[in-house]
């Protein structure tokens, strides 16, 4: 564990695992969650419109979807063993195998190449979108594009909160979707000098790279611990090749 710490500004919340990992990297995180999320109280109409479609597959791109999910099978949902789940990445397949279920994901993990995945599959003619108030449009339009049915079924809301600078040195900025970048932007702002900015994935240094021309590094894979470990090899190896002050 490295004993000279920095730290870092991250824009959602950190398991006790993932807060531990980050100070052996000789990171101490700063938690300024930019979005909270909202849940239905009652799952009436989605159970309504899930019933409605039985040869629908489903797809999910996020693991508030997951939540979701779990609370309406607890509403009454009967899982039908045909349906196909397609997961956007790793950490929404963990979720649903923790409901016991299993979900097929692309290669490179996201929304775009879920969609070619669907698509490859070659006999999808239907499939329910588990998501977000804000999510994004692109992968229901290719699909559509390609003739497949889209139920876009809305089962929580992201809130949007400001984020803002805390007082005290900040070796970088964690970011993990374009609404945390939003967040961002609607607080403290990206007109200032800001630290490095890390990015989860392209998605998000899109996002980031459309506010600033500052630059931007993203983790290979989005992986929490992969983020962090992209930050501190950043952080320690800028202080480590900074000349001394005798040079």
């Amino acid at each position: 564990m490295r004993q000279d710490k920095r730290n870092i500004l991250v824009t959602r919340p950190l398991s006790a695992q993932q807060l531990e990992y980050a100070r052996i990297l000789g990171l101490e995180a700063i938690i300024e969650p930019a979005l909270h999320f909202e849940f239905p109280e009652y799952w009436d109409e989605v159970l309504g419109v899930i019933n409605e479609h039985p040869k629908s597959d489903w797809i999910f791109t996020s693991t508030n979807g997951v939540k979701a999910l779990k609370e309406i099978m607890n509403a009454g949902l009967q899982m039908r063993p045909e349906t196909q789940l397609f997961a956007v990445g790793s950490k929404t397949k963990e979720a649903l195998k923790k409901l016991g279920l299993d979900a097929k994901i692309p290669k490179t993990q996201d929304s775009k190449h879920l969609a070619e995945l669907i698509i490859e599959e070659g006999r999808i003619n239907s499939v329910i979108y588990f998501h977000g108030n804000l999510s994004r449009r692109e992968m229901p339009a290719r699909l559509r594009d390609e003739g497949v049915q889209v139920i876009e079924l809305e089962v929580y809301k992201t809130v949007i909160n400001q984020v803002y600078m805390p007082d005290k040195p900040i070796a970088g900025i964690l970011f993990y979707s374009p609404s945390a970048v939003e967040g961002f932007k609607m607080g403290q702002g990206f007109s200032g000098e800001l630290p490095p900015l890390f990015a989860i994935g392209p998605t998000t240094a899109k996002a980031l790279r459309e506010q600033t021309n500052q630059p931007v590094e993203i983790a290979k894979q989005p992986d929490t611990e992969v983020l962090l470990r992209t930050v501190s090899d950043y952080v320690f190896n800028q202080v480590e090749s900074s000349p001394s002050k005798g040079d």
